[in-house]
C-alpha cells in the first residue's frame, strides 16, 4: 500500500528540520519527493501529490525554507603573501605560487586561470583555451574570454620580487622551460619536469584549501569549516573587494582634501 500523504508530509517536513540533522534545501526535497511519487507509481498505487498535508506542505518550505547559497571567503592581499609563503622553490611550489599570485592580481576564476597560454595565437582544436599572457617590461597583460567579449587585464611588476605576481610567472617559465603553449602543466612524478598536458581546474580550488590551511588563516574556525570556507572563487572575489575597498579609501581622501 502506498504510504498515507500524512505521513509522507510528516517525513520531508523533517527533512527540512536541523534539530533532526543537516536540514537540506527546497530543491534536495523536492528530488526525495519526486523519487517516492515516481515509486509509488511504478507500483500502480500512485500517491496523490495534491493531498492537503502535502501541497500546504510544499508550499510553506518553498516560501519559508529558502536558504541563500553558501558565499566563499574573499582573500585579502596579507593573505595571499602568507599562503604564498608556504610553498617550496621547487618546480611544484614556483607553479603554484605563479598560480596563487596571477589568478589573484588578474582576478581569474579557476578555469580562465589554467585555460591561460603563452603569447596570443590562435588554435582551434583547443577547447580548454581561454585566453593569453604577454609578458614585457613594465609588467604582464592578461586578456581572456568572457560573455561580452575578450577582457584584457594589465599587471604592473612590484618593487619587492616576493610579492610580485609577474616574477613569480617568470620564475616559473624559465625552469619549466615553457615558451608557448599553455602556461599552467603538470608535474612529472619526480617533480623535475614540466609536462605538456594542461593543469586541471580543480587543482586551483585543492591549492588554495591547502595553502589557507598552511598559513593558519581564520584560526578562530575549526579546519573543517576553512576548507568549506575557501574555494577556486575565493581569488576572484578577493581581488575586487579589495579594489572596492581601495576605490572607497581614494574617494575618502578625495574628500578630506
Amino acid at each position: 500500500m502506498p504510504p498515507e500523504p500524512d505521513v509522507v508530509a510528516s517525513y520531508l517536513a523533517e527533512l527540512a528540520n536541523p534539530a533532526s540533522g543537516p536540514a537540506l534545501k527546497v530543491a534536495s526535497i523536492e528530488r526525495r519527493f519526486a523519487g517516492l511519487l515516481w515509486n509509488c507509481a511504478q507500483r500502480g498505487q500512485p500517491l496523490d501529490r495534491n493531498a492537503p498535508a502535502l501541497a500546504n506542505l510544499m508550499r510553506d518550505l518553498r516560501a519559508n525554507h529558502h536558504r541563500a547559497p553558501d558565499r566563499k571567503q574573499a582573500i585579502q592581499p596579507e593573505e595571499i603573501h602568507a599562503m604564498a609563503a608556504t610553498l617550496p622553490f621547487d618546480l611544484r611550489g614556483l607553479r603554484d605560487r605563479a598560480l596563487l599570485r596571477l589568478g589573484y592580481e588578474a582576478g581569474l576564476g579557476r578555469t580562465d586561470l589554467v585555460g591561460l597560454d603563452l603569447g596570443a595565437h590562435d588554435n582551434p582544436d583547443d577547447d580548454t583555451r581561454r585566453g593569453w599572457i604577454e609578458i614585457s617590461e613594465t609588467g604582464a597583460a592578461v586578456t581572456y574570454s568572457t560573455r561580452t567579449g575578450q577582457q584584457t587585464v594589465c599587471i604592473n611588476r612590484q618593487i619587492k620580487e616576493q610579492i610580485c605576481a609577474v616574477h613569480a610567472l617568470e620564475q616559473w617559465l624559465h625552469f619549466s622551460k615553457i615558451q608557448a603553449g599553455p602556461v599552467f602543466v603538470g608535474i612529472s612524478r619526480d617533480g623535475k619536469r614540466a609536462l605538456d598536458a594542461r593543469l586541471n581546474d580543480k587543482h586551483v580550488a585543492r591549492l588554495i584549501k591547502r595553502t589557507v590551511i598552511a598559513a593558519g588563516l581564520r584560526p578562530d574556525l575549526s579546519e573543517k569549516e576553512r576548507l568549506a570556507l575557501f574555494s577556486g572563487h575565493s581569488l576572484r572575489s578577493g581581488l575586487a573587494r579589495s579594489r572596492k575597498a581601495a576605490k572607497k579609501a581614494g574617494s575618502y581622501a578625495q574628500q578630506g582634501e
